[in-house]
């Protein structure tokens, strides 16, 4: 028998990404609801109520009124993934990143409320982790991250922005959360237990999707019992049994000009770790590179419902 599954916010940019990706899904049935009753409280409570699954794909505060809608249920609850930054640090949530560490495919696997990770989250946690975990540099540190997204990242308006037949004095890149202070902060410090905030430095170029995240560190930053081999080698053990992380893969990811593209790897669910250094071994930038619509969304929340009901990892996502 097919789950039944109903997204919350299916009109905006993540939630049209899992449709699309679940209609190809053997297993399963979207549950649809009215374009005109979309925002009624009752007409989306029947759909939870009669689904397997939710998943929210919503602002942070129209997440939260779900989730008291989903909490008032009086027969059956569904299963809750939610993709906005409402619940990504709480205690009564699990993360869905299955490749936090060895445990999380399971807790994610058991739990009622998911919590799916932001797009630049997930890249930075991926290579934060395995450092912080075999204590390779200190929790303490305070790191820097760069990252470059594609405009799809921004939703509906900044899609609507870098729309060449509406915008004639579009930026072709930008920097921005110069404030130092953007929302994937809290979730990079928390599942990383990082002690001080990372400067965290994120940017938008003119293109629709594709992410690449950098994290550079100096050898002075490593603990002396390690070299810039031994990472590699560490990293190579921690996710050789994830199935969609990839190592060395930076050729993906490579114009024919040899530069380093984020627009390369998209459409897929495959996150891609490579290493890059100097010849003196000084200096070392860890990357990920991947779809910001894909592993940094709905290809994420995908991933997770299909551990929730015991599905291949990779359906519909290959």
């Amino acid at each position: 028998m097919k789950k039944k599954i109903f997204i919350d916010g299916e009109e905006g940019t993540t939630g049209l990404q899992i449709s699309e990706k679940l209609l190809k899904h053997p297993k399963i049935d979207i549950l649809k609801i009215d374009r005109t009753n979309r925002k009624n409280p009752i007409e989306r409570r029947k759909l939870m109520e009669s689904s397997d699954l939710t998943f929210f794909c919503l602002p942070d505060d129209a997440a939260k009124e779900a989730l008291t809608i989903a909490k008032s249920l009086t027969s059956k609850k569904p299963i809750i993934i939610d993709a906005s930054t409402a619940h990504r640090i709480s205690p009564d949530w699990v993360y869905g990143l299955p490749e936090l560490n060895s445990r999380q495919k399971e807790l994610i696997a058991n739990s009622k409320q998911i919590s799916v990770p932001g797009c630049y989250a997930s890249g930075a946690t991926l290579l934060i982790n395995p450092l912080i975990r075999n204590s390779i540099i200190s929790k303490d540190l305070t790191l820097c991250i760069n990252a470059v997204s594609g405009y799809s990242g921004g939703g509906k308006k900044l899609i609507e922005h870098f729309d060449k037949n509406n915008n004639q004095d579009l930026e072709p890149f930008f920097y921005y959360g110069l404030n130092l202070n953007h929302k994937h902060i809290p979730e990079i410090m928390f599942h990383n237990k990082l002690d001080k905030k990372p400067i965290f430095l994120p940017s938008v170029a003119d293109y629709f999707q594709g992410m690449i995240v950098n994290l550079p560190l100096h050898k002075e930053w490593i603990n002396q019992a390690f070299d810039f081999q031994d990472i590699i080698n560490i990293f190579k053990k921690e996710y050789e049994h994830f199935h969609f992380v990839k190592m060395f893969s930076y050729k993906n990811s490579m114009s024919k000009n040899k530069f380093y593209r984020p627009d390369k790897v998209v459409n897929s669910n495959f996150i891609h770790i490579d290493f890059y250094f100097d010849e003196t071994k000084e200096q070392m930038i860890l990357s990920s590179n991947f779809d910001n619509l894909g592993k940094g969304a709905s290809g994420a929340a995908i991933q997770c419902m299909n551990l929730v009901f015991g599905f291949p990892e990779n359906l519909s996502l290959e």
